[in-house]
């Protein structure tokens, strides 16, 4: 065997590595990201590159770059008038896009350059040497809007010309790829945000009445984690110390404070809820709630935790105070972003049976305090102020707003379809297990019918706006020519 086929060997094991842990990675935050490839069948057509990007975009006195990472292919491209599509990545780190993924097919049909860009101060698009509280002051929705425009002008200039570009974007990244196209709609032609949370709300309760009302669909299923709940909080909240023990001890949590433990407990299954794998989940539930000692339930519970990929130590703070760079981790970086500016505070509110009030805001400015040692927390009325929130989706032109019918995040994004017109549209995708980033999934054949034709319509219109741009090309070519020929 050669020394280059070794070297070839470690580099797909490694990469291999890097796709397990990140995929199996669960913990407190449930981050959207396009399905991952292993690296068999990550496509030789997908190239690996560095764009030198400012480090901060709003001090005009400093030079400074860092190297952004992206991934690109021109395979389906007509360099003489395709147009490009960008896949924006959001707040975890990034890994190669596949050729089957939404977004690359769409760049398939359209005959587009294909590009796929990493968020900065995630995987390896590092700013700083760290992630002190210093370092982490470039971390906004700001400097990453431009990033994304810093590239797109430098790209376009590599073209020779301006291109028409399309941004999809998922989650987070769903409200970077709106937002982007109110702030710089010179650079944009069409916005796809699937899922974008761009009304930053900090008291967002409503994450987990939509839970409770996705689990209802399931009586069974809602009524065993009711029971299971209304256990551990009657536990923590009037219990003795040796029953509290007890509880945390039988599901490897003694590491964890009481209200640390009861934000665990709640939210365990909830990710796999966002991700429309409820009809999977439920029955498991079920399962549990037949087990007659409550006590035995509760190790039950937090077995199916572990499945999920959850466990107690996702819940103490560790990676999130954590300021040595760690490309596979995401946990400090978003705290930053949610605490500094975002909110998106998972809270129990009022009369929720399966999470109490007692996880409220304040208790999300513990957390922010506890990891970054000081008071900080974010001023979400600035921020919607800035970006516009709701009120930005009846004047922008060219975007897609898509959400499903059973996602936790929909509350925080564009529901309302009454405003789609030709220039615009809201897609709200009313069927089962549709969750969160529904649409920029994969079509499989069990898909329901509804999903099937809300994917239709949104590319049909996407397409449609694109074929218009490329149809006013060729009249105004024929108008030039015809001159000419006179």
């Amino acid at each position: 065997v050669s020394t280059q086929s070794t070297w070839d060997f470690m580099q797909i094991a490694l990469l291999f590595l890097a796709i397990l842990v990140i995929a199996c990675e669960g913990g407190r935050y449930h981050h959207f990201r396009l399905e991952d490839v292993s690296p068999k069948e990550v496509d030789k057509s997908i190239n690996t590159a560095y764009f030198e990007n400012r480090v901060d975009h709003f001090n005009l006195s400093s030079e400074a770059t860092y190297k952004q990472k992206y991934w690109f292919t021109n395979d389906y491209w007509d360099e003489a008038r395709g147009p490009v599509v960008l896949y924006v990545n959001g707040e975890a780190p990034a890994s190669p896009p596949s050729v089957k993924s939404l977004p690359a097919l769409y760049a398939q049909e359209l005959k587009a350059r294909f590009f796929a860009l990493e968020h900065r101060f995630y995987g390896d698009s590092q700013p700083c040497k760290d992630w002190s509280l210093e370092c982490l002051r470039t971390l906004n929705h700001h400097q990453a809007m431009a990033d994304i425009a810093n590239f797109i002008e430098a790209k376009n200039k590599e073209m020779k010309t301006p291109r028409k570009w399309i941004l999809i974007g998922g989650s987070y990244a769903g409200a970077l790829v709106a937002w982007f196209k109110s702030k710089y709609p010179h650079l944009v032609h069409v916005s796809y945000s699937s899922s974008g949370v761009i009304n930053a709300i900090v008291d967002y309760y409503q994450y987990k009445y939509q839970v409770g009302i996705d689990l209802k669909k399931d009586a069974r299923c809602y009524t065993t984690v009711v029971e299971l709940v209304s256990y551990a909080v009657n536990i923590i909240q009037k219990g003795t110390k040796e029953q509290k023990d007890e509880l945390k001890a039988s599901m490897s949590a003694s590491m964890l404070e009481d209200l640390d433990f009861l934000n665990y407990f709640t939210e365990l299954y909830m990710g796999a809820i966002q991700y429309s794998t409820r009809l999977s989940l439920c029955p498991r539930l079920t399962a549990i709630g037949e087990e007659k000692d409550l006590k035995k339930r509760v190790v039950l519970y937090a077995k199916l935790g572990v499945s999920l990929g959850v466990t107690p130590k996702d819940y103490t703070l560790e990676d999130e105070k954590n300021t040595k760079i760690d490309r596979l981790k995401n946990a400090r970086q978003w705290t930053y972003q949610i605490c500094s500016s975002l909110g998106y505070f998972l809270t129990g509110g009022d009369n929720n049976p399966i999470c109490p009030k007692i996880l409220d805001t304040e208790y999300a400015k513990s957390i922010c305090k506890r990891v970054f040692g000081t008071d900080i927390f974010p001023k979400y009325d600035y921020t919607n102020g800035i970006m516009g929130e709701l009120r930005i989706a009846p004047i922008l032109t060219k975007t897609v707003f898509a959400n499903g019918g059973d996602d936790p995040w929909q509350w925080a994004g564009v529901r309302d379809e009454t405003i789609s017109n030709a220039d615009r549209l809201v897609s709200l995708i009313k069927c089962d297990d549709c969750a969160h980033c529904i649409d920029l999934r994969s079509a499989k054949p069990s898909d329901s019918p509804i999903l099937t034709e809300a994917r239709k319509k949104i590319k049909e219109t996407i397409f449609g706006w694109m074929n218009a741009q490329i149809r006013m090309k060729n009249l105004n070519l024929t108008g030039i020519l015809s001159l000419i020929h006179i």
